[in-house]
């Protein structure tokens, strides 16, 4: 049985595409294109269930078609629509030096080296020249960070966490 702590969030799919059991899939992080896993693993009613990968292509930084192996039809697929997308922790394997993207850090756990936790990365922001993380707190308010090298104390890719040390007074 996969439990929560075994996996991490990086999308969810769409609708089906086409005829032949392929289906969209909007991504917040890429890892499963570099990475060796060969299956996602998809919340289906609540349960979390591996789903093995025929075929993918990326669309764009965000999207992608995906084919699940057994899953052959428009009919067969569409029972997956809109399901929760998560990728499993043992499958990682790249280290800080090979982080590709901001948008990795989807689904971290937020510190800063003087206030303690912040929340989890619910979404990250480049459509601009200032990459913005979208921080989902406890107490489920959204705050929103600036990302950058130099803001950034430790990166733990396997623990999926992130240490920041933020400017004075720009968290509370």
């Amino acid at each position: 049985m996969i439990r929560r702590d075994d996996v991490f969030k990086i999308g969810r799919l769409g609708s089906t595409h086409g005829l032949k059991g392929e289906i969209d899939f909007r991504y917040t992080d890429d890892i499963f294109t570099s990475e060796d896993g060969d299956y996602l693993v998809l919340d289906i009613d609540g349960l979390l269930v591996p789903f093995y990968l025929e075929d993918w292509r990326v669309c764009n930084s965000e999207q992608a078609i995906v084919k699940f192996e057994g899953y052959d039809s428009m009919e067969t697929t569409a029972i997956l629509q809109n399901a929760e997308v998560y990728y499993p922790k043992a499958a990682v394997k790249t280290s800080r030096e090979e982080l590709t993207s901001w948008k990795m850090l989807t689904g971290f756990t937020v510190s800063d080296s003087r206030v303690g936790l912040l929340g989890t990365v619910s979404e990250v922001d480049d459509s601009s020249a200032n990459t913005l993380l979208i921080v989902s707190s406890a107490e489920g308010e959204e705050i929103i960070l600036p990302v950058h090298p130099d803001l950034v104390e430790d990166i733990d890719l396997n623990d999926r966490t992130l240490m920041l040390n933020l400017p004075e007074g720009l968290v509370g």
